[in-house]
C-alpha cells in the first residue's frame, strides 16, 4: 500500500468515523475511541502481513489517535461550553499533526526517493540522470564490514579456480509487486554450462540478515530459473550462492545499481 494512502487515507477514516459516531449520539469519548481504534486496528492487521517496518507503523498508530484527540477536543461537549475551547490543546496537536507530516515525508523520501520534480530543484547535476535518493537501509561498520572486501576477492580468486564465469539475465529489472524471471547461467572453460549445481538467490536490506529466500530451478541449457519479485520499494542486495563439486560461491549485487554481479 502507498505510504501516503494509507497515512491520509486512515486520518480520513477516523474523521468520518467520529462523524459517524456522533451521529450516532455516542459520547464523545466513545466517538474518539471508535475513530482512532478502527483504523488502528485494520492497518495493524494489514502490517501484520506485509511487514513495512517499525518505522511506518509507529507513524500510522500516532497519526490516526491524533486526529482523533483533535476531534475530540475540538468538537466535544466542554469545548462547545467554552466557546471553541482553550488555544493551548489546539496548539499541541497541531505540534503533533505536524510532526507526522515531517516524519511521513522521511519516510517517502528514504523508501522511494525525492520526487524527479523535486530533485531537479535540490539536487546538484539532476538533470544529467544517475540521481538516486532512496536509502538503501543500514550497512554494517568495523571490523566486518572490511571483511566483505576481501570475501569478494576470495569468490573471484575461487571462481577464476574453478574456471566459472557467471551470467545473471534480468536481476536489474526486478521491480516491487511484479514478478519478473531471473535466469543463472554458469559456464566452464570451454563455454559449456555447468550442471548439477544449487543455485539460491536471497533478497535483504544492505546490511541485514535477507529477507526472501529462492531455490532456482535447473532448465538444462537454459540454464537455472526463477520468477522473483521485489519485497518493498529501495534498493535491496541480491545473495547468489552456487554449490556444486564440493565448493559454495557467494556473490552480492545491489538490485537497480551499477555493474555486474
Amino acid at each position: 500500500m502507498n505510504l501516503p494512502v494509507s497515512i491520509f487515507g486512515g486520518m480520513l477514516l477516523t474523521v468520518l468515523l467520529y462523524a459517524l459516531g456522533r451521529g450516532l449520539r455516542l459520547a464523545n469519548f466513545w466517538s474518539a475511541v471508535m475513530a482512532a481504534g478502527v483504523p488502528g486496528g485494520l492497518y495493524l492487521f494489514y502490517a501484520a502481513l506485509s511487514r513495512p517496518g517499525l518505522d511506518v507503523i509507529t507513524m500510522h498508530v500516532v497519526a490516526y489517535p491524533t486526529v482523533a484527540v483533535m476531534l475530540g477536543l475540538l468538537y466535544g461537549d466542554k469545548a462547545r461550553a467554552m466557546g471553541g475551547g482553550h488555544w493551548a490543546p489546539r496548539v499541541m496537536v497541531l505540534f503533533f499533526l505536524l510532526i507526522t507530516l515531517l516524519f511521513g515525508g522521511f519516510v517517502y523520501v528514504a523508501r522511494q526517493g525525492l520526487p524527479a520534480g523535486l530533485a531537479a530543484l535540490l539536487l546538484p547535476n539532476a538533470g544529467r540522470g544517475g540521481v538516486h535518493t532512496g536509502f538503501a537501509g543500514v550497512v554494517a561498520h568495523g571490523g566486518d564490514a572490511a571483511k566483505g572486501i576481501a570475501q569478494h576477492r576470495a569468490m573471484e580468486n575461487k571462481l577464476a579456480r574453478l574456471g566459472w564465469t557467471v551470467e545473471v539475465v534480468g536481476l536489474d529489472a526486478l521491480r516491487p509487486a511484479h514478478v519478473n524471471e531471473v535466469r543463472v547461467l554458469v559456464r566452464d572453460r570451454t563455454g559449456a554450462l555447468v550442471p548439477d549445481i544449487r543455485v539460491h538467490l536471497a533478497l535483504g536490506r544492505p546490511g541485514q540478515t535477507p529477507r526472501e529466500s529462492v531455490l532456482l530451478e535447473p532448465q538444462g541449457e537454459a540454464g537455472y530459473l526463477a520468477f522473483v519479485g521485489l519485497p518493498g520499494e529501495g534498493a535491496w542486495l541480491a545473495e547468489l550462492s552456487l554449490e556444486g563439486r564440493g565448493e559454495r560461491v557467494e556473490l552480492q549485487h545491489i538490485v537497480g545499481g551499477e555493474g555486474p554481479l
